[in-house]
């Protein structure tokens, strides 16, 4: 595993030493010693404009590339404090990152367009002030900011990765919680502000058929239909499927070939689609047996789902109910979409909060350790590598 390289940095005392070994600095007379100052203070302003471009580019590369080139399907964006780091789970190693605010809580890419997206809110004092929240754009090969536009300042700071989608592969809708909850939708291809929709009592954006949907308190899900300009022209509900006195469904739901799976803190699974307009929910099986009494699901990130393999894994431990739901996990236990079966369960070194898997049909597993973020093989659990160092924040597939 290689350590990242930072990009240079101009070292005001390596430029003096430089300027003087270049003999801009001598030994002579009191008399000379203003040109004896201005000599490498010269050299200095030489080499500040001759390393620019490095420069504008301190605050958007972290990382072994300063162009990415196209994304593999094995590279993941990590969130940590106010970055997010570009990892290639094949070698193990920091490609880049791209700066954030302090409240942005994901990050989501539209690789068509060459673009990824986030959002954050930005105060004038920083900590204070007046607050800005935007939609930020990056350019996905040098992971610079590109432009913004500004929304609503109610987004939420916190979170995970349901908290902003791409809809109709144009459109990016930003969840809002005041604590009145609505939803701010961005034209990607105009670059503006369209609308702010109202959804009292639902969570999450969720892209599906010509719009999204959204887990509600009152035990259904929620469909809103987006026109070509962005703006609502339908919604509709689920019948009532969940409990949330007795087994709510967590908000974190992850993407199937045609909608969104979810899971119910006691286990049960359920995918969730639109046909004709129509919320479609099906509950497909339970995670646990008569076997796993004890055990829980829980964590930042406590399931994920490969579509095209057909595989679930959640993040497991051991002891508590409910509201364990936020523990971190001791193991990680494979499912078959198909089956309901599992497939393997791993132990893992250290406790974890958070697991992911890549989309293609080899995909690799992610889980934060204690010591950085770990790679497994996905479908036989198998260690492959760690990433010292690395890890504690949401873990999203670039592709």
């Amino acid at each position: 595993v290689r350590v990242p390289r930072a990009v240079p940095r101009i070292s005001f005392t390596w430029a003096w030493r430089r300027a003087a070994r270049c003999g801009s600095v001598q030994a002579g007379s009191l008399g000379d010693e203003k040109m004896h100052t201005l000599r490498p203070v010269a050299l200095l302003l030489v080499y500040i404009l001759a390393n620019g471009a490095h420069g504008a580019e301190w605050d958007s590369i972290r990382g072994l590339e300063s162009m990415l080139g196209e994304p593999d399907d094995h590279w993941v964006t990590v969130r940590s404090e106010h970055k997010a780091y570009v990892i290639d789970g094949d070698e193990g190693t920091v490609m880049g990152s791209m700066t954030l605010s302090m409240f942005s809580p994901a990050v989501r890419s539209h690789l068509d367009a060459g673009l990824v997206y986030s959002y954050g809110s930005f105060y004038t004092r920083l900590y204070y002030g007046e607050r800005t929240d935007v939609v930020l754009f990056y350019d996905a090969t040098t992971l610079k900011p590109v432009d913004e536009v500004v929304i609503p300042p109610k987004s939420a700071g916190i979170g995970h990765s349901g908290m902003i989608g791409l809809i109709n592969d144009r459109f990016v809708g930003v969840w809002n919680i005041t604590p009145a909850m609505s939803v701010s939708i961005v034209d990607t291809e105009e670059r503006t502000f369209v609308d702010e929709i109202s959804t009292p009592g639902c969570a999450a954006v969720y892209p599906v058929a010509r719009g999204f949907i959204m887990p509600c308190g009152d035990g259904a899900l929620q469909y809103i239909e987006l026109g070509a300009d962005g703006n609502e022209v339908a919604r509709t509900r689920s019948d009532v499927f969940f409990s949330v006195e007795d087994d709510p469904v967590f908000d974190y739901a992850q993407p199937s070939a045609d909608g969104w799976v979810f899971v119910s803190l006691e286990g049960r699974v359920f995918h969730a689609t639109v046909a004709g307009g129509a919320i479609v929910v099906e509950e497909l099986f339970s995670i646990f047996s008569d076997d796993d009494e004890g055990w829980r699901i829980g964590g930042g990130q406590p399931f994920a789902i490969n579509a095209e393999t057909g595989l679930l894994l959640t993040l497991m431990h051991e002891g508590g109910g409910q509201e364990t739901f936020e523990d971190a996990g001791t193991e990680v236990w494979a499912f078959s979409m198909a089956t309901g079966l599992r497939g393997y369960r791993t132990p893992l070194d250290g406790e974890s909060y958070r697991v992911q898997v890549t989309p293609d049909n080899a995909p690799i597993m992610f889980v934060d350790a204690d010591d950085g973020l770990a790679i497994h093989d996905a479908r036989t659990g198998a260690h492959l590598r760690t990433i010292e160092e690395m890890g504690g924040g949401l873990v999203q597939p670039l592709r």
